[in-house]
């Protein structure tokens, strides 16, 4: 049996005796609801293969207990991942789409690996080999987002709303992206969103996209229901998956962004075009 890879997201979908007929992303013609969507999508590989390709890890160490990594060259949508470390372990956040002994020995030097959580279901990545290879450590999985799932395990377990999985450390459903899209809050007060607030050139400034390849906006409620969610947290940097970063000021850059775009969206500029 093998596990594949799909080389368009990088998400891991079950054991098979031959490569799934689709991925669970592509499910042809993209639809008005933009659900899942990824766009055109790749083939198939597997972590064997992923392990001999000539790469190598970038390791990003942010401060106060917050790293980053990525694979390059970049593998599917050539996200950053995230490890939180706690003085009671450590959060993977948003896991890569690979596992093999290069990345998991840098994790192991940082201390390991004890919960995993991702902001929405194109950064499930390899989250149950990961969970697999540091001792079946448990995988949370917002309950909105389960059909997304390609590789079930008994290491899965469901969340709604706000979780705690480490002392200090909080996941927030804020929804928009996809409907169980969330964010970790660290102890330190660093946000970490995926693109569930997305990146822009503009370093003193987010976006809110329902489809960040096609650029598909957010509507003024959508945006409006994130930005009250998230408004009893203090938080003062924030991380993309994209590699972007606001490394101060970042809950007033969050409420700057999103008033700015609902004002758009809304059609209050709209003598201007």
């Amino acid at each position: 049996m093998t596990i594949w890879i799909c080389t368009g997201c990088g998400v891991e979908h079950a054991d098979s005796v031959v490569a799934p007929e689709h991925c669970v992303f592509d499910r042809g013609a993209v639809t008005d609801e933009e659900r899942g969507d990824l766009g055109a999508h790749g083939s198939w590989t597997t972590p064997e293969e992923l392990a001999v390709q000539p790469h190598e890890i970038r390791h990003r160490d942010h401060g106060r207990g917050v790293h980053s990594l990525r694979r390059e060259p970049a593998l599917a949508i050539g996200h950053w991942s995230f490890l939180v470390q706690t003085p009671r372990g450590n959060l993977l956040w948003d896991p890569p789409a690979f596992v093999d002994d290069q990345v998991t020995g840098l994790v192991r030097e940082l201390g390991g690996v004890a919960v995993i959580a991702t902001s929405h279901p194109h950064m499930f990545g390899a989250q149950v080999s990961w969970s697999h290879a540091f001792g079946r450590v448990p995988v949370l999985v917002n309950a909105l987002d389960e059909e997304w799932v390609a590789r079930p395990d008994p290491v899965l377990e469901r969340w709604t709303g706000h979780t705690e999985p480490l002392p200090g450390v909080e996941l927030v459903h804020v929804g928009g992206h996809m409907r169980g899209s969330a964010v970790a809050r660290t102890a330190d007060g660093t946000l970490l969103v995926g693109d569930t607030i997305a990146g822009t050139p503009d370093p003193g400034w987010v976006s809110f996209q329902r489809n960040v390849p096609r650029r598909v906006p957010l509507s003024a409620a959508a945006v409006r229901r994130i930005v009250d969610t998230l408004e009893p947290y203090d938080y003062d940097r924030l991380y993309t998956l994209g590699g972007n970063t606001v490394e101060g000021d970042a809950k007033q850059v969050v409420r700057s962004s999103a008033t700015r775009h609902i004002r758009w969206v809304s059609g209050e500029f709209d003598q201007l075009i």
